[in-house]
């Protein structure tokens, strides 16, 4: 008796340009299963009337690039897509088909949405303007101003008021790029530097360190093989001496070894579990309140001296490169195949 074939099932990976397509594939092919075929593409190689898409595929050891008809289901991995481009894809291809339907977020929009569940953890956000930033920096001394809709630390300026009145304000480094006289100059800095963009404003933490570096704690938090959000991981990127944007940073470990570092075992755990506890909650948030269909994003923290825990933002786009030199981190990339899998059979 002949056994039955499994039919193999494609996954599409969407990317934003082609350049991108082999470097992508290259990190999720490890993880697929064997019926399992997966194609990288871009929104420019879809057609819709003949409804294909020009893909990338490894076959028999050879990169292919051909014709394929529509994946059944799509992992976005694009920064920006149009609403209407997963639309149009999902009408053909069925709902709910198309994960991480939204990869950018509002900085602002995601902070409205989680101060009604998580308040406790979030530090005052306000949008920016002269009289908002002039308050905040009266109450805390320190505040960071950050693009509404930026990524990886770019256009985030940190200001801090001295005991003398001065204001410092810098980027990337805490050491000043421009010193003003008093608060009112240093807005018209500011204004000269934002331009038209929006911002918004965050109140400054009074950040723990390690080693005198600023450090972050990331967790990634993706959906699994049943569909479920869970928590991959957590880690810590920690800042070259003398930064606070842990963007660029000096190296990466897991946040285990940081905390177990800075606190005794059973400290360092009941920290762990609040930040998977407080991420599993943010993420199942942030879903509903988008509305789009979502399998990841990642939930980056502070931690203060007073060992109290603050959500920085969330990421829509988690960077996976940040991964890599840890080792023994597939399931970062295996994870949304088996979120994919997960969705062909639902």
């Amino acid at each position: 008796m002949k056994k039955k074939r499994r039919t193999v099932r494609t996954v599409g990976i969407m990317v934003a340009n082609p350049k991108q397509r082999k470097y992508v594939l290259r990190k999720y092919l490890a993880c697929k299963t064997p019926h399992m075929r997966l194609v990288c593409f871009t929104p420019s190689e879809i057609d819709w009337k003949r409804k294909s898409i020009l893909g990338l595929q490894r076959s028999n050891g050879k990169w292919v690039q051909r014709r394929f008809p529509f994946p059944q289901v799509v992992y976005n991995r694009c920064y920006h897509t149009k609403k209407t481009t997963l639309q149009r894809l999902e009408a053909i291809i069925g709902s709910n088909k198309c994960f991480n339907q939204r990869n950018q977020f509002n900085k602002y929009e995601i902070y409205k949405q989680l101060s009604q569940p998580l308040a406790s953890y979030l530090p005052e956000t306000v949008l920016y303007d002269r009289e908002s930033a002039a308050q905040l920096l009266e109450t805390y001394k320190v505040m960071y101003v950050k693009p509404c809709c930026g990524h990886l630390g770019k256009g985030v300026y940190r200001v801090e008021v001295k005991e003398s009145g001065e204001v410092h304000l810098s980027q990337h480094h805490f050491l000043p790029e421009f010193i003003a006289a008093d608060v009112p100059q240093c807005q018209t800095k500011l204004d000269e530097l934002l331009g038209s963009t929006r911002y918004l404003i965050q109140q400054g933490i009074d950040l723990q360190q390690w080693n005198d570096q600023v450090f972050d704690i990331r967790a990634l938090v993706q959906k699994d093989e049943s569909g479920v959000w869970s928590v991959t991981n957590v880690v810590s990127r920690i800042a070259h001496k003398g930064c606070f944007n842990t963007s660029i940073c000096d190296k990466v470990c897991l946040s285990e070894d940081v905390l177990r570092h800075l606190y005794p075992q059973e400290k360092a755990d009941a920290i762990l579990q609040s930040i998977r506890d407080i991420s599993l909650r943010a993420a199942e948030t942030v879903e509903s309140g988008t509305g789009r269909h979502l399998g990841e994003l990642s939930v980056d923290f502070a931690l203060d001296n007073d060992e109290r825990l603050w959500i920085i933002e969330v990421n829509g786009k988690p960077q996976k490169d940040i991964y890599d030199e840890l080792g023994g981190q597939d399931a970062v990339y295996r994870r949304p195949l088996q979120y994919a899998a997960y969705l062909q059979t639902h």
